[in-house]
C-alpha cells in the first residue's frame, strides 16, 4: 500500500483532526502543504474540484472529507476502538464537525479575535482570504451564528464538559472518533490569542486538550505538490469492495454518470462514474488529463449525488 498523503495547511482545524489521528495511530504519512486559498493547480486534478481541506491521497485513490478519511485510517490500521462506542460517538463526532464547528468559526469573528487574527496577516492576505471564503460558501455562509451568541454557547459547552469529564476521554480510557472531532474545534479556539482565555478558565478541559495534543502527528515527511500529482498519475486505483446499494442510490446504478457535492458549503460538484455507494461511502471514478485514472471517495452523510 502507498503511504498516505495529506494535502493540508497548518492552521486548518479539520487538518489538525487528521494530523492528530495520524499521531494516535502512529502512522507514517507524507505532507503536502497547500495554500489556504485557491488556486491549487496540482490538487484540483486529483480531487476533481473538491475544495474543502484536508484531502487524503493513497496512490490514485483520493479521500474527501475527514469523516471518510478517519474511517479509511481506522481500516488501514485495523483499529477497532475508534468506532467501538457506536452510534452515540459517531453522532457526537458529527455534531462537533458541524454545529460546534460553526460556533468556533463564529468566535473568530468577534472584533478582538479578528484583530488577533489580522495581526498575523497582511491586509492584502486577509482580503484575499475573505474573498476566497465568500466564493467557497457561495450563498451558504459558514458563519451563521452571531459571534456574541457563539461565545455564550461555547462557554456553556465548556462548563458542561469540564463538569462531566471524569475519565481520560469522552467514552472511556481510549479516545473514540468523537474525541478527535471535539479536539480539533478546541484546538482551533485555543489557537487564537483572544479566544485562549475562554479555555484557560476550565482546567479539566485544558488537561483533556493536552492529552489529545500529546498524541503528536506521527512520522511525517514533506512531499512536493508536483510529486503527489505524479504519484496519482502513475498509480493504479484500488477498487472498492462494496457495490451500489439501491437503498441509498435509488435508481442510480453502477457506471452511471453522476456528480457528488457537499450539502452545506463548498458545493462544488465532482463528476465521475458511480462505482460504489453504501452506508458509509460513495466512490466515483474519474479520468483526468493530468492525474490519469482516479477514484474519489466521499462519506455518505453530508453529500448529495445527482445524475450528470
Amino acid at each position: 500500500m502507498s503511504t498516505p498523503i495529506l494535502h493540508h495547511y497548518p492552521p486548518s482545524l479539520f487538518s489538525e483532526k487528521i494530523r492528530t489521528l495520524f499521531g494516535y495511530l502512529q502512522l507514517e504519512w507524507q505532507s503536502v502543504i497547500i495554500p489556504p486559498i485557491m488556486p491549487r493547480p496540482h490538487l484540483m486534478p486529483l480531487s476533481g474540484g473538491y475544495r474543502k481541506t484536508p484531502i487524503m491521497q493513497i496512490g490514485a485513490n483520493v479521500y474527501c472529507d475527514t469523516e471518510i478519511i478517519c474511517r479509511k485510517l481506522a481500516e488501514l490500521t485495523g483499529d477497532n476502538t475508534l468506532y467501538a462506542p457506536g452510534f452515540v460517538a459517531e453522532r457526537v463526532a458529527r455534531w462537533a464537525d458541524t454545529e460546534l464547528f460553526r460556533t468556533t468559526v463564529a468566535l473568530n469573528f468577534r472584533p478582538e479575535a479578528l484583530a488577533a487574527q489580522m495581526s498575523q496577516m497582511s491586509a492584502a492576505d486577509m482580503e484575499a482570504f475573505q474573498k476566497d471564503r465568500a466564493e467557497l460558501s457561495a450563498g451558504a455562509p459558514i458563519v451563521a451564528v452571531d459571534p456574541a451568541a457563539a461565545q455564550a454557547d461555547f462557554v456553556s459547552l465548556l462548563a458542561s464538559l469540564n463538569a462531566s469529564l471524569r475519565q481520560p476521554f469522552l467514552f472511556g480510557d481510549a479516545p473514540s472518533i468523537a474525541d478527535f472531532s471535539l479536539y480539533h474545534c478546541l484546538w482551533f479556539v485555543a489557537g487564537n490569542a483572544a479566544n485562549t482565555p475562554l479555555i484557560e478558565a476550565w482546567p479539566t478541559v485544558q488537561d483533556y486538550l493536552t492529552r489529545m495534543q500529546d498524541f503528536g502527528h506521527g512520522c511525517v515527511t514533506e512531499l512536493a505538490p508536483q510529486a503527489a500529482l505524479a504519484i496519482g498519475a502513475e498509480s493504479e486505483p484500488q477498487y472498492p469492495d462494496a457495490a451500489v446499494d439501491p437503498r441509498y442510490a435509488d435508481t442510480l446504478a453502477a457506471g452511471a454518470a453522476v456528480t457528488v457535492a457537499p450539502n452545506d458549503y463548498g458545493r462544488i460538484p465532482v463528476a465521475g462514474k458511480l462505482l460504489s455507494w453504501n452506508g458509509n461511502e460513495i466512490v466515483i471514478a474519474r479520468e483526468d488529463d493530468q492525474a490519469g485514472n482516479i477514484m474519489v471517495h466521499f462519506p455518505n452523510i453530508g453529500f448529495e449525488v445527482a445524475a450528470a
